[in-house]
C-alpha cells in the first residue's frame, strides 16, 4: 500500500522527447502514484527548458481537471543540470539517457554500414558501441544514487538495457535497480488488439535477452490461445501488402516505424509459430535489413534527429499557446504505461507481473545464474522476483547463449577499457561476419567516440 502523501520522482535524461509521454502515463495513474515532486535532470539546457516548460503545463492542466484527469496541486516540478541535486531525496529515479546523443548514435550506424554490417542503435555493432559509452556513465549514476538517495529505486531504460543491467548488477550490487524495455509490452499490445481482449486479461510465456526474446504462449484464463492467434495471422498474411494499410485503423498506430515493427512481428510469427521481438528481424532477415539500410540514404539516428527537432518545436508551441492536449509525442502509450506502471507496482506492493531484465538465478535453463535475462517477474516493494521459465527450445537457447557471451565480454571491456575483450566480444556477435571486419569497426569506434570512452584512455 502507498504509505506516503506523495512521491519524489527524478527523471535522468528529463529533456528527452520521450518525457512528456512518460508524464502523461504518470497522470493516467492518478491516485495510484501521488506525486509530490518531479525533477527533470539533463545536461542539455535547451531541451531541458523546452520539455520542462511543457511538463509544468501538463501538470498544471491536470491539477485543474484537464484532459489527463485531476492531479494534486501540490506537485512541484524542478529542473536541474546537477545530477546529485536531482537525485537527493528521490524515491524513484528513471533513467533514459543517451551518452553521446543522437550524433554518436549516427556514427555507430554509419560506421557499421560502411563495412556492410547492420547499423542499429542497440543490436550488433551499434549496440556494442553504445554499451561502451553508456556503461561507465551508468555505473557512476548508480554510485551517485547510493551516496545521496540510497533507498531510491533506479528504473533503468537506458540502452542497451540488457548490457547496462548486467553491468549494474555485477559492479554496483548495492544499487536497487530494475531494468526495463517496452518491446515485450508492444508485442502484448499487438496480441491484445488482434484477439480483441484487454492486455490485462492476457498472460504471456516469454523468454529471452533484451531485444532478443520470444513470446511462446498466450493465455487467457488458463487457455493457450497461441494456435488460434496463429490461425488469424495466417489469414491476415494472405492479404499481402494490404495488411500495412489496415494497421493504423485496426491497431490505432500512426507512426511509420511502429507500423513496420508490427508488420515484421506478424511476418516472423507466421513462419515460426512463436512471436519474436521485432529486433529479431536483424537475425532472421539479416541480408534484407542491411540492404534496406544501405539503400535508405539516411541512418535511423538522422531520421530521429529531424523528428526530435519537430517535436521540440511542437512542445514549445503547446506550452506557449497553453493547449490542453498532447496529441504528438515519442513512444506509444505502452512505453509510459510500462515504466510508470512498474513504479506504481513497487510503491503499492501489488505483486503485478511485468517482463523485466533481471539476473537469471536459475529461472532459465542453460543460462548462467548471474546473467541478466528478460523474463516475467513479480513486482513489489522488494523489487523483481523472476518467475521460473525452465527449458528453452534449442534454436532460441543457442542464440541466447552466443549473444550472452558477447554481452559478458562487452561489459567487461567497457569497465576495464580492454581493447582485447572488446575485439573478442565483437568478433563473436552473430551479425559481424569476421574478426577482420570486427577489428576495423572497433578501431573506428574507439577513435570516433574517444571523448566518451574514458576507460580506454588508461
Amino acid at each position: 500500500m502507498i504509505d506516503k502523501q506523495g512521491y519524489n520522482i527524478a527523471v535522468l535524461g528529463g529533456g528527452s522527447a520521450y518525457t512528456p509521454g512518460l508524464v502523461a502515463g504518470l497522470l493516467r495513474l492518478g491516485d495510484r502514484l501521488p506525486l509530490a515532486r518531479l525533477t527533470l535532470v539533463d545536461i542539455d539546457e535547451h531541451k531541458l527548458d523546452v520539455v520542462g516548460a511543457l511538463v509544468r503545463h501538463m501538470i498544471e492542466t491536470a491539477a485543474s481537471g484537464g484532459p489527463s484527469g485531476p492531479r494534486t496541486a501540490r506537485t512541484e516540478v524542478a529542473l536541474t543540470t546537477d545530477r546529485l541535486e536531482g537525485f537527493r531525496g528521490a524515491d524513484f529515479i528513471l533513467s533514459q539517457i543517451r551518452v553521446g546523443g543522437l550524433k554518436h548514435r549516427a556514427l555507430d550506424e554509419r560506421i557499421a554500414n560502411k563495412y556492410g554490417v547492420l547499423g542499429q542503435e542497440t543490436t550488433g555493432p551499434g549496440g556494442f558501441a553504445m554499451a561502451l559509452r553508456s556503461i561507465p556513465v551508468m555505473l557512476d549514476v548508480a554510485r551517485d544514487i547510493q551516496r545521496v538517495a540510497p533507498e531510491a529505486w533506479l528504473i533503468n531504460y537506458t540502452n542497451p538495457t540488457g548490457l547496462v543491467a548486467d553491468a549494474l548488477h555485477r559492479y554496483e550490487p548495492g544499487c536497487k535497480v530494475i531494468s526495463i524495455c517496452d518491446m515485450p509490452m508492444a508485442v502484448q499490445f499487438l496480441v491484445s488488439k488482434l484477439l480483441g481482449m484487454p492486455m490485462n486479461a492476457l498472460s504471456v510465456d516469454y523468454v529471452g535477452l533484451n531485444h532478443l526474446g520470444w513470446t511462446r504462449h498466450i493465455y487467457h484464463r488458463g487457455v493457450d490461445l497461441m494456435d488460434q492467434l496463429h490461425g488469424m495471422v495466417v489469414q491476415l498474411m494472405q492479404l499481402g501488402p494490404a495488411i500495412k494499410g489496415m494497421i493504423p485503423k485496426e491497431l490505432g498506430i500512426g507512426d511509420e516505424k511502429e507500423i513496420e515493427e508490427m508488420m515484421v512481428i506478424l511476418r516472423m510469427f507466421h513462419r515460426l509459430k512463436v512471436i519474436p521481438s521485432p529486433y529479431l528481424q536483424y537475425y532472421y532477415y539479416k541480408d534484407e535489413t542491411v540492404k534496406k539500410q544501405l539503400e535508405a540514404g539516411k541512418t535511423r539516428a538522422e531520421v530521429v534527429m529531424e523528428m526530435e527537432r519537430d517535436l521540440l518545436a511542437f512542445y514549445a508551441e503547446i506550452t506557449r499557446e497553453k493547449r490542453p492536449e498532447l496529441w504528438k509525442k515519442r513512444g506509444g502509450d505502452w512505453h509510459a504505461d510500462m515504466m510508470m506502471g512498474l513504479v506504481a507496482a513497487i510503491a503499492n506492493d501489488t505483486h503485478e507481473i511485468y517482463i523485466v531484465n533481471v539476473p537469471n538465478r536459475g529461472a532459465v535453463d542453460g543460462i548462467k545464474d548471474d546473467k541478466v535475462v528478460e523474463i516475467p517477474a513479480v513486482i513489489g516493494r522488494d523489487g523483481a522476483r523472476p518467475l521460473v521459465v525452465g527449458r528453452v527450445e534449442p534454436d532460441m537457447l543457442g542464440l541466447m547463449q552466443v549473444v550472452a557471451a558477447y554481452e559478458e565480454l562487452t561489459v567487461e571491456a567497457a569497465v576495464e577499457g580492454s581493447r582485447e575483450k572488446a575485439l573478442r566480444a565483437l568478433s563473436i556477435h552473430p551479425l559481424v561476419p569476421s574478426i577482420d571486419v570486427a577489428e576495423r569497426i572497433l578501431d573506428e569506434y574507439l577513435e570516433a567516440h574517444r571523448e566518451y570512452l574514458p576507460t580506454f584512455k588508461r
